[in-house]
Parts: structure tokens; C-alpha cells; sequence
């Protein structure tokens, strides 16, 4: 069945504003994916490709209605780039625009230029055609499916507010909050083959950030990984948990590709005695100013060896992790999920919750980090919140940065044991990062550089979140 055929019973059924869901009917699924690496063409002078980056989806439905979960290799997709993809997807598939959910893995080396700049490929005309061919591809290999879902512990995340000398800083704070939680949803045809796999997990993927390096990073590794053990067939879509807070826990090897790239060579030396590089890079007012400066200028040639040799340290490590969380995923799917159900509900609830805003005044020479600048009353914040139903499964969706504590009370607190965050979803909410009510005091640049007054956000997510499963229930 292709996905125009069931769209007049969907919109029969569901409409725009309307959480209202039809007695569920047999499970149906359809997966895809689609290239958009940059060219090398498209690439600054002394950058390079390592792996490829894609748009990913699956296609869910159960006869009366239907979702779409897609998920890109991007560090973001700005508001307006994810309304025209939804709509296209939304008129493609047939789902309700509220079922439709578009995140991006994160990567922070996933375009040319980075995430804003209009110059950057793959440009935002190609990610929405790509995710508009991604989710025609889907609807037309839909086929009948059964729906699982499981978690397992990953332990390679560490939350990033570390406070050193009474200072607060980025880097790896092994006792601070960290959510190490792999949560897996799993679609699987009537041949015992996955048709798609929907993998939620928080860490920023950042090892080739600031090197000039075009790379999927470990989400890339770890889908690549899975797709390969089923022999191609498999779609697996990689989506970020509340990472807002959450970092890789091994860093090195990132810091020491940066100095190369950016000529501060004396942040990867490998002497014991140094301080950490995120100790040392804290002590500039703006260290990340001059390392994204130092980007315009390719690596002169008496480090370019030094330069390449760190990308192939660096890819190591990315590699390491990805097959390990690859492996955690198939080893979940093949062995942690025994109950697979034919049949459920489908459907989505969304809102916009809203916050008071402020704005910096620091805005000549701003400060990074360890210290609270001075602020104005700015707009309000709006924050994009939703929740979609698949089965017994539920995904909360943010789209922003969100602190893993306000995850984490939100599943503590819901009814629901299947419930996931998927962050950065449906675009990029103007608040800058949202982190938690106990992190309010930590003067990283993630707090003092978001426009959220202290006191809201946590709330409101939480208790929209526990209102959005509340409905959804209630419309069986």
C-alpha cells in the first residue's frame, strides 16, 4: 500500500489540530535513505571528506493513520527549513503534519561553511528535496511491520558544566548528570528483517569540530554499522537525546586535531603535567572566536602531516565508538526487544510553550564562558514542543538543546515507560540552549549564552509533556 492510498482515510480521521486517534489497524512500514555529501568542490581549500552524510526515514502507518520520523546528518535545521519539510513530507506521505517528525543528528562537521551560513553545502534547497525523496522512497516500500521497542546503557556520554578553581567551564564532568541510556524503536517485516530502526541517544557529536573535516561523526558510524549487519536493507535513523549538557567523555584526541588545524599546536602536546585543553582554552575571553578565525586560512604545509595524522587519530576514536554503540544497537534489537506488536495507535499532539527572553550586552567582545554578562529584557522565547504516539511508544520532540536533568524528571514523572526526547526536532527555537533549573548557577556558555530567563523552561516542558501524553491517551 503506498502512502496516497491510505492519505483520504487519514485525513478523515485526523485533522490538523486534532489529537483524536482511529482504532488501530496492522502496522505498515517503509524506510529510505538519501545522499547529500557535499562535493569536493564544494569544500574550502585543505578541507576534506571522511564518510558521507544523509537524510534518512521511516514510514509508519496502521490504515488509518500515519507518522514520519526522519533524521539528518546536520548540526540543525533553522525553523523555516523544517516547516517547508514537514509540508512536503505531510503532502507526500499523507500523515498529519503533527505526525511528522525532522531532527538532525547534530554533527557539528556536517557542512561546508556550518550550520547558518547560506553559502554552506548541502545547501537547505537539497536537505528538503532530499528529505521529501527520502520519504517518497519509504511510502512506496511500505510493507506490513511489527513494532518493538528497548533501551540499553551506553556508556561513552559525560556532562560538560564542569566548575575548576571556582570556574565555570566546558569540559568532561564525570559526576555531573548524564542520562547513558540507548533507546532503540524498531520496525520488522514479516520476513524477521528490520525495515528501520529509530535510535535515541545524547552525547554532541563534536570530534571534528573546528578541523575542517566534512563527517557524520559517531551517529554516522553507528548507523553505518547497523545498516551493514543487515545486510543493506535496514535503515537506521540516529536522533539526539537531551544533549544539551552531554559531550563525548574522550575529548584528547579532538583538541589535538583543532591545534593542528588552527596552528595552537601547544594544546595537543602530550605532556602528563599540562592542565586539560578545556582548562587551558578556558582561559582565553573568547578561545573559540580565535579557533573559528583561524579556519579562513588552510593548514600551511610544514603541519599539514601533522594535520592529517591527527584526523586519522581522531577517525579512530570515532570509529571505536561508533561500532560500539552500532553493536549496542543490534544487540538491543536482536536479543533486548522480545515484544513486537502488529498493531497500535498513531498519532501526534504539538504547541508552542513560551518563556520570558533576555538579551546580552556584551555583544562587541563577548565573553565565553565563567563569567554571568549583563543582560536586557528581550522577546519572549518559543519553544516548539511535541509528542507522537506509535504504538505503546511514545517520542517527546524539542526543538532545542535541551539540558539531560529536564529529560530525564520527564520521564521519571510520566506514566509511559516507553518514552523518549528527540531534540532538535521541527527546527531551532530562539532560546539558545535550554538547560535545567539546578544548572541555572553554572556560567558555561551554554547558560549564559541562552536567551532563557532563569525559572521557566524545566516546567514547562515538563508539564506540556505530561498534558501531551495525557491527550494522546485519552484518545483511544
Amino acid at each position: 500500500m503506498h502512502g496516497a492510498r491510505y492519505a483520504f482515510a487519514i485525513l478523515l480521521t485526523i485533522g490538523a489540530g486534532d489529537a483524536a486517534i482511529a482504532a488501530p489497524q496492522r502496522f505498515q512500514a517503509g524506510a529510505a535513505k538519501v545522499d547529500i555529501t557535499p562535493e569536493a568542490a564544494d569544500l574550502l581549500p585543505g578541507d576534506s571528506l571522511r564518510d558521507h552524510l544523509f537524510v534518512r526515514a521511516i514510514l509508519i502507518a496502521n490504515g488509518s493513520s500515519c507518522a514520519v520520523l526522519v533524521g539528518t546528518d546536520l548540526a540543525g535545521l533553522a525553523t523555516p527549513v523544517a516547516d517547508r519539510a514537514i509540508q512536503r513530507a505531510s503532502a507526500i506521505s499523507g500523515c498529519a503534519a503533527k505526525n511528522v517528525v525532522i531532527s538532525a543528528t547534530h554533527t557539528h562537521s556536517g557542512r561546508t561553511r556550518g550550520f547558518g551560513d547560506p553559502e554552506s553545502e548541502p545547501s537547505d534547497k537539497r536537505v528538503e528535496d532530499a528529505i521529501a525523496s527520502a520519504v517518497t522512497q519509504a511510502s512506496k516500500s511500505i510493507r506490513p511491520a511489527r513494532v518493538g521497542y528497548g533501551t540499553v546503557n551506553l556508556d561513552l556520554n559525560v556532562n560538560r558544566d564542569l566548575l575548576v578553581d571556582g570556574r565555570w567551564l566546558q569540559g568532561p564532568n564525570a559526576v555531573g548528570p548524564s542520562d547513558k541510556t540507548l533507546a532503540v524503536l524498531e520496525f520488522v517485516g514479516d520476513d524477521d528483517r528490520p525495515i528501520g530502526v529509530y535510535v535515541n541517544y545524547a552525547m554532541h557529536p563534536i570530534n571534528f569540530y573546528l578541523s575542517g573535516v566534512i563527517s557524520a561523526d559517531v551517529p554516522g558510524e553507528a548507523t553505518g554499522y547497523v545498516e551493514r549487519q543487515f545486510g543493506g536493507g535496514t535503515v537506521a535513523v540516529f536522533v539526539q537525546g537531551a544533549s544539551g549538557d552531554q559531550n563525548p567523555a574522550l575529548l584528547r584526541p579532538l583538541f589535538s586535531l583543532v591545534s593542528q588545524r588552527t596552528a595552537a599546536p601547544d594544546r595537543g602536546e602530550m605532556r602528563l603535567a599540562r592542565p586539560g585543553p578545556w582548562v587551558e582554552l578556558s582561559r582565553e575571553r573568547n578561545g573559540n572566536a580565535r579557533l573559528n578565525a583561524a579556519l579562513a586560512s588552510p593548514v600551511p604545509a610544514d603541519r599539514a602531516q601533522a594535520y592529517h595524522q591527527a584526523i586519522q587519530v581522531t577517525g579512530d576514536v570515532v570509529r571505536a565508538e561508533g561500532t560500539i554503540m552500532g553493536e549496542k544497537i543490534v544487540d538491543a534489537m536482536r536479543f533486548g526487544i522480545a515484544d513486537l506488536a502488529r498493531d497500535g495507535q498513531i498519532g501526534g499532539v504539538s504547541t508552542t510553550i513560551q518563556c520570558p527572553g533576555r538579551d546580552r550586552l556584551d555583544g562587541a567582545d563577548p565573553v565565553r564562558e565563567g563569567t554571568l554578562p549583563p543582560y536586557s529584557d528581550g522577546a519572549a522565547v518559543l519553544i516548539r514542543q511535541g509528542m507522537l504516539r506509535i504504538g505503546d511508544v511514545y517520542i517527546a520532540t524539542v526543538d532545542g538543546e535541551v539540558y539531560s536533568e529536564i529529560a530525564a524528571q520527564l520521564k521519571q514523572r510520566a506514566p509511559q515507560t516507553k518514552l523518549m526526547m528527540t531534540t532538535l526536532a521541527n527546527g531551532m527555537a530562539n532560546s539558545g540552549y535550554i538547560y535545567s533549573d539546578n544548572a541555572r548557577g553554572h556560567l558555561t556558555f551554554q547558560v549564559i549564552g541562552s536567551r532563557l530567563k532563569p525559572g521557566c523552561a524545566e516546567g514547562q516542558i515538563i508539564s506540556t509533556g505530561l498534558e501531551q501524553l495525557g491527550r494522546l491517551k485519552s484518545a483511544e
